[in-house]
């Protein structure tokens, strides 16, 4: 149907007064027809196109400015109850919407489609992120308490020091691999260890120049970030393979007080790998965190997202690309450490991207779904 042949009704719910600035809603005809709208008809046009910088356009009737006033006041009357209807409904039929948002400067343009949850492809091979069967809920057992004896406190004590004293050992860059052992008979079993170190960066063209070097994820900066956020940091986590039956047969090592001795070696460069990335954005205490990985798993569940009965689930369609939503900002008493939530992917490259605020954010949705948004290719 052309925009011409719209009824006013139709238009107002399918464009919204954006002298109100309300959200877009994109609702199928027959959805029009179902809650009885679709009679009268008058001709809207646009007055003028939304520029960058400016305010948003104001919706205008072909009709003399006075009379255009009385009869929007009539019509806001008439559909603010509509209004709710439509989206009741929506969720009824089961289907999806869309919301066509729009800002001054850098919140420009954007428009997303909300879906039914359902389980995220994100590799070609068929490989998907899906919420747990079931959500996690407090156990109303309590777990028995195990006192932990005085040895094994002990066996903790030293497993730490052993970290220490390798980690003293190693140049920035370098990564290491250990085992524990308590040298007399009967006691403690060998503990193994890794001294793997996060880089941390304070600027973001350092981080961008160690991802370079080491070919980890490169994550740009979002396009846009709400008004009060700044860089924070940003992150590189290796990660290597240990090689248990290697590390049991070392001998020597440090020796460390008590009977116990650390065997260790140094990890080649070439076995470790640098697939995770992160960067941070803070405003106050609150922070935004943005994460991407290399997948090397390509079919099968991916990646489980846990959720609890509180937690509201959406796919997202924006830019093209599909997303998982999650909002726990209603968390009650199972706390999973964030507000919200999205997961997209990149199959073609084999990347898998989080982003989360905490818990005491006051972001809206339209805002962290614009952040992610500014993040896809």
């Amino acid at each position: 149907m052309c925009k011409d042949e719209l009824t006013s009704e139709e238009l107002f719910l399918k464009e919204g007064d954006h002298s109100d600035q309300l959200p877009l809603v994109d609702v199928h005809d027959s959805v029009m027809e179902a809650i009885g709208l679709g009679n009268d008809r008058l001709m809207m046009e646009h007055a003028s196109q939304l520029q960058a910088g400016n305010t948003p356009d104001i919706m205008q009737s072909m009709e003399p400015v006075v009379e255009a006033e009385r009869y929007r006041k009539r019509t806001m009357r008439r559909h603010a109850g509509r209004w709710a209807a439509v989206l009741i409904l929506i969720a009824l039929l089961g289907g999806g919407y869309s919301l066509f948002v729009e800002g001054p400067g850098q919140a420009a343009k954007f428009q997303y489609e909300v879906l039914p949850y359902q389980p995220l492809v994100v590799a070609e091979e068929g490989g998907e992120v899906a919420r747990s069967n079931k959500p996690i809920h407090l156990s109303e057992e309590k777990a028995p308490q195990r006192q932990e004896s005085k040895e094994e406190r002990l066996f903790q004590e030293k497993y730490s020091e052993a970290y220490k004293a390798v980690e003293k050992l190693l140049l920035p860059g370098e990564f290491a691999s250990y085992v524990l052992r308590q040298e007399k008979a009967g006691g403690e079993p060998p503990m193994i260890g890794v001294v793997n170190r996060m880089m941390l960066f304070k600027d973001y063209s350092s981080y961008v120049a160690k991802a370079k070097k080491y070919k980890a994820p490169n994550l740009k900066q979002p396009e846009y970030m709400p008004e009060g956020y700044v860089f924070d940091q940003a992150v590189i986590q290796p990660y290597f393979e240990i090689k248990e039956k290697e590390l049991l047969a070392l001998s020597g090592g440090i020796k460390l007080e008590g009977g116990y001795r650390v065997s260790w070696r140094k990890e080649p460069l070439g076995s470790i790998n640098f697939d995770n990335s992160g960067l941070s954005y803070k405003k106050g205490q609150t922070i935004v965190n943005i994460s991407v990985k290399r997948l090397k798993e390509k079919t099968g569940i991916i990646e489980s997202l846990l959720w609890t009965k509180n937690t509201i689930m959406e796919n997202i369609l924006v830019n093209g690309t599909q997303l998982i939503y999650m909002d726990h900002s209603k968390n009650g008493e199972v706390k999973l450490g964030y507000k919200y939530k999205l997961v997209w992917a990149d199959p073609e490259n084999n990347m898998l991207y989080n982003l989360t605020t905490t818990p005491e954010s006051s972001l809206t949705k339209e805002e962290v779904i614009r952040i992610a948004a500014g993040m896809m290719n």
